[in-house]
């Protein structure tokens, strides 16, 4: 009699351990498509240093200087590690909540972690007091993640400590994409608007090289704005990482409920939609 019920009972076990796995398949699709978004920081193409050197080769063309190509980019560059530093922070943690919701064990290379952020002025960003704070407390969560073989059942854990924080780093690396760098392109876009109307004007220039002039003005300008639009979708994917995040966090302790499931599945859908505006620029 005993042996039919200890069948029994690990057919139950096991039911619950399947069971167990479905309720997170849906964070798993969230963290999986917000790893995915993050990681088109990558394609962007664009830098503080490369607004510092596009600006200082449009002065030195401007007063025909072409012997000295010198660029001092330095803080340019410094901010462009920082905000590296960022993303890698981000995107380690959503590489961990990938790998913990499907049960394996966080692989993420925590080197790019090693070092610690300072409080600031770099050039065009400034580090806060609450970013150095956020990035500390997310690169020491992954780094105990990896080390001490975090596995599902320490999901809760690792969303409920680190949410603000990692809100936190998304809203800065949003700020410096779609507020900083974009703003920088808008100056840009200004420069080569008063540049070109010089040239128009100038009664030198033949009509067919003012035409030739303003088609490359026009180029030019193409060629920013959709730099912009990137910037632009990647803002958007960002936000709607951060606002799925919250989500998972509000309701945390009933991940498993039909209701809360919708939510994600739905943030996941969001973020994939806007993913695939990305592709097309």
């Amino acid at each position: 009699m005993m042996k039919p019920l200890k069948i029994y009972g690990l057919l139950f076990m096991a039911m619950l351990c399947v069971s167990s796995c479905v309720n997170l398949k849906h964070v798993n699709t969230y963290s999986s498509e917000s790893l995915t978004g993050v990681q088109y920081f990558e394609t962007l193409n664009y830098s503080f240093q490369q607004s510092c050197l596009d600006k200082c080769f449009e002065e030195k063309i401007n007063a025909l200087e072409f012997l000295d190509q010198n660029c001092n980019c330095k803080q340019e560059k410094v901010a462009d590690s920082i905000t590296l530093k960022i993303y890698a922070s981000v995107f380690g943690y959503f590489d961990g909540l990938t790998n913990l919701s499907d049960n394996d064990l966080t692989s993420y290379k925590t080197e790019a972690l090693s070092n610690a952020l300072s409080e600031g002025d770099f050039g065009s960003i400034t580090i806060k007091k609450e970013h150095v704070e956020s990035y500390t407390k997310v690169s020491q969560l992954l780094i105990h993640a990896f080390t001490d073989s975090y596995r599902k059942k320490k999901i809760k854990t690792y969303i409920k400590d680190t949410n603000a924080s990692v809100k936190s780093l998304i809203s800065f690396l949003d700020f410096n994409i779609s507020s900083n760098l974009n703003g920088k392109l808008e100056v840009k876009k200004n420069r080569l608007k008063a540049d070109y109307f010089d040239l128009v004007k100038d009664t030198s220039l033949s009509n067919f090289e003012k035409r030739n002039t303003i088609k490359e003005y026009y180029n030019s300008i193409l060629e920013i704005e959709q730099q912009q639009a990137k910037f632009t979708a990647y803002s958007k994917t960002l936000s709607a990482i951060s606002a799925g995040h919250q989500k998972l966090y509000d309701d945390i302790d009933h991940v498993s409920s039909k209701a809360v499931k919708q939510e994600l599945l739905q943030s996941a859908s969001e973020i994939k939609s806007i993913i695939s505006e990305l592709k097309k620029l």
